[in-house]
């Protein structure tokens, strides 16, 4: 459908990003558990924005039809190969704001670590197209670190908080309006190749031969040296958690 800024940045996005913890999953299990589990209908996913499928291999283990939507060619062909042997999962080719989905077909709305990408106009209309019998579940996770990873040289080094914070912070207020959130720790070790490759991964990383790609990765050592502790740099990464049953008259 398009290309987005992680459009050549599957590979070291599916190598280098953590995953979701089991309990966060678990978690997300027993909230769909105490929204829809009356519901005579299968209740069904649609996790949008999937990216590599870092979520979406958890959520199939749930045993429920996923839908998995992601824009991004590069990201999607990773994701199809992840999810292959995975029969309740579907990979569309689609947006937030255009999924590409069937109108009333879905019960849950899930994003990992994209919502902050998607219009706060246009995305909630979505929503309401594809959700069935007026509402629909939806969550939001981040891994959030404990430093700004999202840093560019130049860029104060300091215990500022990460953007990932600010990203479920701004979004748990733009999306949401009495959202449940909790915490789950997801700690991450880095060493030095792993740690080049997860902030190649980011949307704002130089490709190779950008002009600036030698320097930044001199910059992204240089952040390593200062970090690490006997070659390892340990990141306590949270995974936060902001979920809501949200209902509707049926207008969209």
């Amino acid at each position: 459908m398009e290309q987005t800024k992680f459009h050549g940045k599957a590979q070291a996005y599916e190598a280098a990003r953590p995953s979701y913890p089991a309990a966060a999953i678990r978690y997300i299990d027993g909230l769909i558990g105490d929204c829809f589990g009356g519901s005579s209908n299968v209740v069904t996913i649609a996790d949008i924005g999937a990216g590599t499928g870092k979520f979406t291999v958890s959520l199939a283990g749930l045993g429920l039809p996923v839908y998995a939507v992601e824009p991004d060619a590069d990201m999607r062909g990773v994701l199809a190969g992840n999810v292959r042997d995975l029969s309740n999962v579907t990979v569309c080719d689609g947006s937030a704001e255009a999924t590409s989905l069937p109108a009333d077909c879905v019960d849950v709305i899930t994003v990992a670590q994209a919502l902050h990408w998607f219009s706060p106009a246009a995305f909630p209309v979505e929503c309401r197209r594809i959700a069935r019998d007026g509402r629909y579940l939806l969550v939001s996770l981040y891994n959030v670190t404990s430093f700004d990873s999202a840093m560019r040289p130049g860029d104060e080094c300091g215990d500022r908080l990460a953007g990932s914070i600010k990203h479920f912070d701004d979004t748990k207020a733009e999306f949401f309006r009495n959202p449940t959130v909790r915490a789950f720790p997801n700690p991450i070790r880095y060493t030095r190749d792993s740690w080049r490759v997860y902030m190649d991964s980011h949307s704002h990383s130089p490709l190779p031969g950008d002009a600036d790609y030698v320097g930044y990765h001199e910059w992204v050592d240089g952040l390593f040296d200062t970090r690490a502790i006997d070659g390892i740099l340990t990141d306590d990464t949270t995974c936060m958690v902001a979920s809501e049953l949200v209902r509707f008259d049926g207008d969209y």
